[in-house]
Parts: C-alpha cells; structure tokens; sequence
C-alpha cells in the first residue's frame, strides 16, 4: 500500500456561491490538465480526481489516498459519447444501460483503449466508465475536456464521504483543489456492470439495482455475490472498505428482537446505535442516529456513511446498525455494512 502524502495548500471553492462558480471550475479544471488532483462531488459520493491519461497524475490518486495499486479505477465523462476516443470495444449491452441509465449512478465495464494511463485500469485489459447525473460534476467534467479517473475522496479504507465536510476531512492539503457542493444525493457509491460477458454481471451493487437492470439487458444473476479470492475488476471488490474506527456490529431481526437485544447490551463503552425509526424510540442509549422508516430504505442507504463518519468523531468505540433485506436498493446498503462490519448478531422473528 501506498503511504499518504499531505503536502500542498488546497485552493477550496464553494459551488454553491454563483459569484465564483465559473472561477471553480476554471481552477478546478486547469488543475487536471496539468496533472494535478481535483475532489468534486458527484451524485453519488465526492470523488478524488485526476486527467485519465496522465500515469503521473492517476499515481498521485492513489498516493494521496493510501489506495493499493491493484485496484481500478472509475473513468468520469460527462455524456458517453465522449467515452469512445479513449475506449476500445463497448457492448451493445454497456450502450443499452447507459441509454437508460447515463447520466447516473451506474458505471459499466469495457475493453479498454490505448489512451489511457495503465494505473487506471490496474492492468486489466478492461475500464470502468461512469457520467454522473450531479449537475456540478458534469459542469466540472465538461470544463476540464479530458477523462476523469476518480474513486471516492477519503483515505482508502474509511467511509467514503458524501458531504463537503468529510471530503475536506480527508483530502484538504491532499488535493490541488476541492469543490465542495453539499451532500450528495444517492450516498453510496455508483452500481458496478461488467458488459464484457455474454450476460452482464454486476460487480458492485449501488443505487441502479439488479431488479431495474434486469427490464433491460440480460442479467448474470449470480454475479451479485462478491468475491474476495479473484483480482477486482471493478473498484470496491477485493479490500476491506467503508470501515469506521468502532466496532461494528451488524443487527439482523424483527424490530421486536432487536429492541430486546439492545436493550440488554452492554452500553459501558462509548457506543452508538444506527437503527431505524421503528426501533430507535425504543432503545435507551446516548447516541441514536436514525436510519429514517423501513419503508423508506433509500434514506438508510443515504445516510449510512454519513452516520459513520459522525461516530468517527464522535470518538464512538462500538456501534449497534441495523441490516435490511437485499432486493433493490437494500442490496448496496448491505454490500456496504458486510465491508464494514466486525460481528453479525442474527437475531430471531
């Protein structure tokens, strides 16, 4: 692994302020054509950017995030038309989903081109390529005119940020510029869909789910379990990530059990309890962070990272969260919790 370097001044803009927006992204862009790093928001987490074609510059990603090297990276445009010069061949399948799905959060896998820097690709002989949907990646994207390769903005391993606060965090001194656009709409990073194969695959679940993808194209439907032995072909497949520095302790059962169960725990240590609604009043514990109404599991998937990096610095040492069933977007939210979680506690009806 990479050591983490901290050795610039960050120029930091706020996108929300018209009177320096077209300065942001000015700055921001001339920073990645010469090589620099650049974190900008995205509908999905902020990601840590740099020009896809410049090896110099994609290294710099993963010095500054602490990233293993064998883990690729995403290639932002901002509209998939432009993904052809630095590309080789796209599958009628990756053309279908970005149709239906681009702008979004979705990124598909295809064969890769010569124009890229091979950091990017970590050697595959594939790519991840995504257009976001959020309006200031794309204005930023269209700005800079070169490929982006950029995965989420934190240090490898920690919950991805999807505020401007935790970005700063993470990456103030690490980046040339950041471009700090407020919270980010979905919370949880891009769907990952391996296009390379006869039925696609999807690699990393996210807010475009297998239920959605499977109304048009044909798909690999056992693809969806991870695994950790194989090389990654997509970003957020083979190291441990999202981890916050409690323990973590996943919580699997009806309402019932669960508030039982912590109401019996051991709330000694500095502990924190992410749950939802339905459970949360019922519970006697200092720090309650709130996973919204079950019915409603896009705001759980929203806030979870958010929640975790609040328990950070907090200085939580154990947190109680609560896991959802996996169809739709409950797919990604516990892809995510599985990352992060230290003991699962199965609980009964």
């Amino acid at each position: 692994m990479h050591s983490v370097v901290k050795s610039m001044n960050s120029k930091i803009y706020d996108l929300n302020d018209i009177n320096k927006y077209d300065e942001a992204l000015r700055s921001a862009a001339e920073a990645v054509r010469n090589g620099g790093l650049v974190v900008f928001p995205t509908e999905t987490v902020y990601g840590l950017g740099a020009d896809a074609t410049n090896d110099s510059a994609v290294k710099k990603i993963f010095q500054a995030k602490g990233r293993p090297s064998d883990n690729p990276l995403i290639v932002h445009f901002a509209k998939f038309d432009d993904c052809y010069e630095y590309v080789g061949e796209v599958s009628d399948a990756a053309k279908t989903i970005a149709e239906h799905f681009m702008p979004g959060p979705v990124t598909v896998i295809v064969k890769k081109g010569n124009a890229l820097s091979p950091t990017v690709t970590a050697g595959l002989d594939t790519v991840a390529v995504r257009v976001p949907s959020d309006r200031f990646a794309h204005d930023f994207l269209k700005e800079a005119g070169c490929p982006v390769a950029a995965p989420s903005a934190n240090i490898s391993g920690k919950p991805s940020p999807t505020r401007a606060e935790y970005a700063l965090e993470d990456m103030n001194g690490r980046a040339d510029v950041i471009l700090c656009g407020g919270d980010c709409l979905v919370g949880l990073e891009s769907t990952v869909v391996d296009c390379t194969t006869e039925k696609v695959k999807i690699l990393r679940p996210g807010a475009v789910t297998a239920e959605e993808l499977m109304k048009v194209v044909t798909l690999d439907e056992s693809s969806i379990s991870e695994s950790q032995t194989q090389r990654p072909r997509s970003p957020g497949m083979k190291y441990r990530h999202y981890k916050p520095d409690a323990y973590v302790i996943a919580v699997d059962g009806s309402d019932e059990s669960i508030i039982k169960y912590l109401n019996d725990a051991d709330f000694d240590e500095k502990c924190a309890v992410i749950m939802f609604d339905s459970i949360l009043g019922h519970i006697n514990a200092e720090v309650k962070l709130s996973l919204g109404d079950r019915n409603h599991p896009e705001t759980a998937a929203h806030d979870l990272f958010a929640h975790f990096r609040y328990c950070d610095r907090a200085g939580i040492t154990k947190i109680y969260v609560s896991c959802m069933p996996t169809d739709n977007i409950g797919d990604a939210y516990m892809n995510r919790l599985n990352k992060a979680t230290d003991e699962y506690m199965m609980l009964g009806e």
